[in-house]
């Protein structure tokens, strides 16, 4: 097909200046606002996709280059380190599409392509552009969960420190919204630090969590059931009216082999009269 060979051969002599075009229209017919250092990577970025629409044009393939697919997963990392949403990388591709088309009508006419020849070079650009999206999206979504876990898991380490208060007793605050993911968090990757130690009570204080949820509950009961299998006795501080009620609600936590109390200080009173 020797008029992609000819199509191709023109971006590739013309890709600069093409993907300076290309990106003042974009420009304009989305109305964005960007400044002269995104307006160079973005033409940087153009100048890379026209040389993947040459590539595929000239070597005739029916399938986007790896390359392309790599590209994509850079921008979307680019964006999600630059803490941006998906939806301003999406909204590019449909005024990016209608440039593209009106530049190889263009170029199609300068080299008296006729239309189906048009028509195959643009179905060559809705393949690139199609897999460019699709693999954006896709990186992005789990690039952002990632981000996400490493942020819950943080947060949920930072929620339930361990806090050693005299020999053998530590203390573990609850802080904050306690979800499913903090509480399991805690049961996998806070309480095994016990293990092995000579820790022999545990105070878990309740004060500083909202009303527990009933998946919640479940977690919380099976910490006190792992402590208690660690060796490690369970004293509960802090229980408030509407964490109560939501903990007798759900069934799933029994206190009968728990001491509770009010405040820290009263479960670390109650401590020294067994001369801990």
């Amino acid at each position: 097909m020797p008029h992609l060979v000819k199509f191709a051969e023109y971006v590739s002599r013309h890709k600069t200046e093409m993907a300076e075009e290309i990106v003042d229209a974009v420009i304009e017919r989305a109305n964005l606002s960007i400044s002269t250092e995104e307006r160079e990577d973005a033409t940087s970025m153009y100048m890379e996709f026209l040389t993947f629409l040459g590539d595929i044009a000239e070597q005739h393939r029916t399938t986007a280059p790896d390359a392309l697919i790599s590209w994509s997963k850079e921008n979307a990392a680019r964006q999600v380190a630059a803490g941006g949403k998906i939806s301003e990388i999406i909204v590019r591709y449909q005024p990016t599409r209608e440039v593209f088309i009106e530049v190889v009508n263009e170029i199609g006419e300068q080299l008296k392509l006729c239309i189906k020849e048009q028509s195959e070079i643009i179905k060559k650009v809705d393949l690139l552009l199609d897999t460019s999206l699709n693999e954006t999206v896709f990186a992005y979504e789990a690039m952002t969960e990632r981000k996400e876990e490493r942020y819950q898991e943080e947060a949920a380490r930072l929620s339930a420190p361990i806090v050693p208060v005299r020999e053998g007793v530590v203390v573990l605050p609850l802080i904050g919204e306690m979800t499913a993911f903090r509480a399991r968090y805690i049961l996998e990757h806070v309480l095994p630090e016990l293990a092995g130690s000579d820790i022999h009570y545990a105070i878990i204080d309740f004060s500083g969590i909202t009303p527990v949820e009933i998946e919640v509950a479940q977690y919380l009961n099976q910490m006190k059931g792992m402590l208690q299998l660690l060796g490690v006795q369970v004293l509960a501080t802090g229980f408030r009216p509407d964490t109560v009620k939501s903990l007798v609600d759900s069934g799933l936590v029994d206190f009968k082999n728990t001491r509770a109390f009010t405040t820290v200080k009263q479960a670390l009173d109650s401590l020294e009269k067994v001369n801990v």
